[in-house]
């Protein structure tokens, strides 16, 4: 006889991190960084109605840096990443954001990771909503995966 053959179907048991990381990963708040064309394909995502944006970083989980960023807005960036609660999770969406693009030049970020840590490299010039989708989707996973642990985050326990 079971524990739960006794507690009926009102009771579930589960693990703290699976329980932990189903809410997160459900309950994503994008926070849009976004700049020149990668913008306007991110903002095109909103049609598919899966994503709440949210405009504080202090409410939001997920940064989507899109577009070229210049010199002078990487502090500004490098702020709200700041602001962002723990745990956070970083979209680069789209070449320039990724590597610089075609822009080569003295006053653009070549690649955002130099000062953000970055989870998701989304490549295309710009790309497709569809592929903003399919990256949030990746980054559901990557929740999946996390512990709320400090022993498990940082590898120390063996099995």
């Amino acid at each position: 006889m079971g524990l739960e053959s006794q507690l009926g179907d009102n009771i579930f048991t589960t693990t703290i991190d699976k329980f932990v990381n189903w809410g997160r990963k459900n309950s994503l708040w994008p926070m849009p960084f976004g700049t020149a064309c990668c913008a306007i394909e991110m903002m095109a995502t909103s049609r598919f109605g899966a994503e709440a944006i949210r405009f504080s970083p202090r409410q939001s989980d997920l940064l989507i840096v899109s577009g070229r960023i210049s010199i002078k807005m990487m502090p500004v960036l490098k702020k709200i990443y700041d602001q962002m609660p723990d745990p956070k999770w970083v979209i680069s969406m789209g070449a320039c954001a990724s590597t610089g693009g075609v822009f080569d030049t003295y006053t653009l970020v070549q690649g955002v990771d130099g000062f953000i840590p970055v989870d998701i490299y989304l490549p295309g010039c710009p790309p497709r909503p569809e592929d903003l989708i399919d990256a949030v989707l990746q980054i559901q996973r990557i929740v999946e995966q996390e512990s709320i642990s400090p022993k498990r985050q940082s590898g120390a326990i063996a099995s």
